[in-house]
This record gives structure tokens, C-alpha cells and sequence, in this order.
């Protein structure tokens, strides 16, 4: 078990990608916190971890709220002392094309993907520097590389992450590490409420890289951002 002792943070935890995460680093002895708007799907999850033998929480945490995030953290800490891993993993998506997009959108979108993102990292930041060599997994998007048509306030908040990602790892510098990975579709709920075709990974898939990029061996420079893709991206 690599990760035996070491506790992580999965936002957007309760179904998809975040919980295919969840249940990864479960099978490699960390404890888990897991976060987001839906409490029974963030209960069901920590139940499945509790089923592999690990130690789960399940938090109720809106991303966008600042006092929900500092509560998370505050939790955690409460519940297991320390704080090694972060995955800003909750995410939403509307396909539409930019002319037809209404600002309550725009804004939803980039409050949750990328305001989200910035007061996890922000309020774990004291915790995961304590640690020293911890990490930050910050899921951006194949979409945060490739513009894509009907998805361009997601791919702006996409790409946003991956900036994040790289100053922040110069900022920081030292033994922390943040990457940002980003997949090709994944077959999760939001992208099947987006699109009619198959996707090119599973949860699991990208739950994999996400374990791989956390454990000590990993030797990949901090701030680089990881493209997972077995198909090429759809342009239409």
C-alpha cells in the first residue's frame, strides 16, 4: 500500500471521475476525504472506501462557497491530522456555443472549475506545506489543451487550471508538487449529458495516472500537465 497513512481530498468525490479516484487511493491505504454538493453520493462513496478496509469522511462542500472549502479543510485536519493530497477534481460543463451561453452559466462554469480550484489549493495550501512533499492533482481537460467548438467557456476554465497549475509549481518550488492532468472524454455522467458519442477512457483510466503522479517514486517535474488520450479529439 504506497500511500498508507496519507490523507487525501477528492472534491466532486460522490460519482465519475472523482469517485473512481476516490476508491483508487483506497486500495492504496490512504484515507479519504470526500467532497461534494450531494451528500448521498459522497456518503455512498466513503461507504465503499470503509468496504476496502480504509478510512473514509464524507464533507457536503460546495466548491464555489469560500466558508464551504475552509470547513473541508478544517475537517480533515480534525478527523486525521495531516493533509497530503488534493485532488481539485469537481467540475461542470454546459455545450453550447459562446453566443448562445447566458452569464449565469459562464459564471457557474467558472466558479466551480476554476474559482473552486483556487480556494481548495488556497486554504490546503498551510497543510499540504507542512508535509513537504505532498501533492496537488488539478483535473483540467484534454479541452484545456485543444479548443473545442460549443465548449468554449469550459475550455477557458480548462486551460485557466493549467496556468494555475504551472505557476503555482514555480511558486512554490521546493518538494510539493501540483500537476494538472488532463483526459480525453471520460465515461462519467457529465459527458454523457454532452454527448452522444463514445468516450475514449473510463474512470479508472484516469484514476490510475492520478495514483501513479502521487506516489514517491514519480518523477515527473512539477507543473507539468498530463494528456490521457486513446482517441483524438473531437472537433464537431
Amino acid at each position: 500500500m504506497h500511500l498508507k497513512g496519507q490523507t487525501a481530498i477528492v472534491t466532486g468525490g460522490g460519482r465519475g471521475l472523482g469517485k473512481a479516484i476516490c476508491l483508487a487511493f483506497a486500495r492504496e491505504g490512504a484515507n479519504l476525504v470526500v467532497a461534494a454538493r450531494t451528500t448521498k453520493e459522497i456518503e455512498e462513496t466513503a461507504r465503499l472506501v470503509r468496504k476496502t478496509g480504509g478510512k473514509a469522511l464524507a464533507v457536503r462542500t460546495d466548491v464555489r462557497k469560500e466558508e464551504e472549502v475552509q470547513n473541508l479543510i478544517k475537517k480533515t485536519v480534525e478527523a486525521f491530522g495531516s493533509l497530503e493530497i488534493l485532488v481539485n477534481n469537481a467540475g461542470i460543463a454546459h455545450r453550447k456555443y459562446l453566443l448562445e451561453t447566458s452569464t449565469k452559466e459562464y459564471e457557474a462554469i467558472l466558479d466551480t472549475n476554476l474559482k473552486g480550484t483556487f480556494f481548495c489549493t488556497k486554504y490546503a495550501l498551510p497543510q499540504l506545506l507542512k508535509r513537504g512533499d505532498g501533492k496537488i492533482i488539478n483535473i483540467s481537460s484534454r479541452a484545456g489543451k485543444h479548443g473545442v467548438p460549443k465548449l468554449s467557456v469550459y475550455c477557458a476554465s480548462k486551460f485557466a487550471v493549467r496556468g494555475l497549475t504551472e505557476a503555482l509549481a514555480y511558486e512554490i518550488g521546493g518538494g510539493l508538487k501540483v500537476y494538472a492532468v488532463c483526459p480525453a472524454g471520460v465515461e462519467t455522467e457529465m459527458y454523457k449529458a454532452i454527448f452522444t458519442d463514445e468516450p475514449s477512457l473510463r474512470p479508472e483510466d484516469v484514476a490510475k495516472k492520478v495514483m501513479e503522479l502521487c506516489l514517491s517514486e514519480s518523477r515527473i517535474p512539477s507543473g507539468s500537465s498530463i494528456e490521457i488520450s486513446m482517441l483524438p479529439i473531437r472537433l464537431h
